[in-house]
């Protein structure tokens, strides 16, 4: 009997370096879910920072109606929420025109100029304004805030990023935009 049990005894130090070896296995894919984890968390989180923007400057622009400076109102409440990194990406902000089913119309578009002070616009513009804003297409004092014939107008904000993936590693290597509108309609006026 004991020399039937002997076969079947283990010798110590056949198994050695297997833990090396499975470890070197395993790594790469930890690593490499890690990675995208990472990944896709700051990307979810550019687009939630997106989504945020738009719907606050949809709501001062529909707060602000039809004053001359409606634009130059959601770009400052822009400024005053968005992180310098985020607004340093920000490739342009449209403010357009949008009919019931969200469709964009005319549009008025502005751009950051780095290194100002995104708090600062005016109307008229002044050199020291940290946006270069085109308002001619659907200058804010056309708007129809007022209750009547014509319905009231449906103001969009759309705010585009420029995001570029942080490790470079296939498969998140180059970039994309991060692209979110938010459309309400513009309150209507209570006092003239």
């Amino acid at each position: 009997m004991g020399r039937f049990l002997g076969q079947f005894k283990i010798k110590k130090g056949d198994d050695r370096g297997a833990t090396v070896v499975e470890a070197a296995m395993a790594l790469p894919i930890l690593l490499l879910i890690l990675i995208a984890i990472m990944e896709l968390g700051l990307a979810f989180k550019d687009y939630l920072t997106v989504s945020y923007i738009s719907r606050e400057g949809a709501r001062i622009g529909a707060l602000a109606g039809d004053d001359p400076e409606a634009d130059c109102a959601i770009l400052r409440g822009i400024g005053e929420i968005v992180t310098t990194g985020d607004l340093q990406r920000i490739n342009r902000i449209e403010i357009y025109k949008s009919d019931a089913a969200g469709g964009q119309g005319v549009t008025n578009t502005a751009v950051y100029k780095p290194g100002q002070d995104p708090t600062l616009c005016t109307v008229p513009a002044d050199p020291t304004d940290g946006w270069t804003l085109n308002s001619g297409p659907w200058p804010p004092t056309s708007r129809q805030t007022a209750v009547g014939t014509n319905p009231l107008d449906i103001i969009g904000v759309r705010v585009i990023l420029d995001r570029t993936w942080v490790s470079g590693l296939p498969p998140f290597s180059g970039g994309f935009q991060v692209n979110e509108s938010t459309i309400t309609r513009i309150e209507p006026e209570v006092f003239d």
